[in-house]
């Protein structure tokens, strides 16, 4: 599995079925469809997150993918996701970076949500 740090960076998820992939953002997650083309691409967003999706060639093996998202507010995304579809950890995990949680989309796909404790964005900005 690899695992990305992305920021404010759009994910880029490949799916064996993009229609159902889609749906499971949209409908279980909340995402907002910004542009589909359908069998192609699909690009959602929710709030300050980004995700691509997009169809895999037939030729390409199956992958599982894991990052970790930079959100705003942590606790919303937990309350809203905990109950959805997908694999999700039990509690939001304190770090000394900040808290981060993470939730497993109907691909099989990690998706860890960190949002940065105050003293590590006040050490970043001073660096």
């Amino acid at each position: 599995m690899t695992e990305v740090l992305c920021a404010r960076t759009p994910v880029v998820l490949h799916c064996a079925d993009l229609r159902q992939a889609l749906a499971f953002y949209r409908d279980g997650w909340g995402f907002a469809v910004r542009h589909s083309v359908p069998g192609v691409i699909a690009v959602l967003t929710r709030e300050s997150v980004t995700v691509q999706l997009w169809q895999r060639r037939a030729d390409m093996a199956p992958q599982h993918f894991a990052c970790r998202l930079l959100v705003d507010n942590i606790e919303q995304w937990h309350m809203a996701l905990q109950s959805a579809p997908g694999q999700a950890l039990p509690a939001l995990l304190e770090q000394e970076w900040g808290r981060e949680w993470g939730i497993s989309d109907c691909e099989g796909n990690r998706l860890l949500l960190v949002q940065s404790a105050p003293h590590a964005a006040r050490r970043r900005a001073s660096a």
